[in-house]
């Protein structure tokens, strides 16, 4: 099984293939947009020099229509942490017992201002998508 260091652009690819599966596999009344951004990244992967990664996308009618490798200001689920917080996270495969850990471990990260969420709505995540997020995990670096 291939691996890839975690925000790389192969990591990148990797995600952009899971979401079209799991949203399709979610059905068409699946909508929402995501944003995640990633700083104070390791040099080997700061291509542009501001020490920050991001990746946005927008899903309409189980479809991803818009992948980039840019962030948006608002989006259903956006989230901004610091590389090396959220390393453990992304690695971390989600299982019914994994999830009190992962949650008070985000929590700290807030308090800690190394994490943090401007969601608007949550709820629009469809629960497959946990099956996406562990098929990436077990391949992260």
């Amino acid at each position: 099984m291939e691996k890839f260091a975690f925000a790389s652009d192969a990591w990148l690819a990797e995600l952009r293939k899971l979401i079209v599966k799991y949203a399709a596999e979610a059905g068409p009344d699946t909508n929402l947009s995501i944003c995640e951004v990633f700083n104070k990244v390791p040099k080997s992967l700061d291509k542009h020099g501001t020490g920050t990664l991001a990746w946005h996308c927008i899903v309409e009618n189980g479809k991803l229509v818009k992948f980039e490798e840019t962030a948006i200001e608002v989006a259903d689920v956006r989230t901004e942490h610091d590389y090396d917080f959220v390393l453990p996270v992304a690695r971390k495969v989600y299982t019914p017992e994994a999830m009190a850990e992962v949650n008070a471990y985000m929590e700290q990260g807030i308090k800690d201002g190394r994490s943090r969420s401007t969601s608007r709505d949550r709820t629009k995540v469809p629960p497959n998508f946990i099956g996406m997020h562990n098929d990436l995990a077990v391949r992260t670096l």
